[in-house]
């Protein structure tokens, strides 16, 4: 895991100077220079989610207990908390006769012989 974060950060970084030597050059725009100093970012925010990980490792280890950080809060809070049923609207139910009249096909088909004198 170490490794692909290395790899990630060494190429955010190489990205970055690649868009700064772009920047720089006779074609460069502010564009490219605002990509080179989004790049670091990019590479921090990786190495951020990289240490979150693995302190949230770190807190399943030390409990000596193989559940998760939500599963341990769930267990200490005595109750799992549920939505409402009415929370969102019901689904509609349609028959199938129902459906196929709500959509029905409006325009005929084209017939074969009104393609062949169009394309002629």
């Amino acid at each position: 895991m170490i490794v692909f974060v290395a790899l990630a950060v060494a190429a955010t970084l190489g990205l970055a100077y690649w868009q700064w030597t772009r920047f720089q050059s006779g074609s460069g725009t502010f564009q490219n220079l605002g990509y080179a100093l989004q790049w670091p970012f990019f590479g921090a925010f990786i190495v951020y989610a990289y240490r979150s990980y693995l302190k949230y490792e770190n807190e399943m280890l030390d409990d000596g207990e193989d559940v998760s950080p939500v599963d341990r809060r769930i267990a200490e809070r005595g109750e799992m908390t549920e939505i409402d049923e009415n929370f969102l609207p019901r689904r509609p139910s349609v028959d199938v006769d129902t459906f196929n009249s709500l959509n029905e096909q409006r325009r005929s088909p084209r017939s074969p012989s009104a393609e062949t004198n169009e394309s002629s």
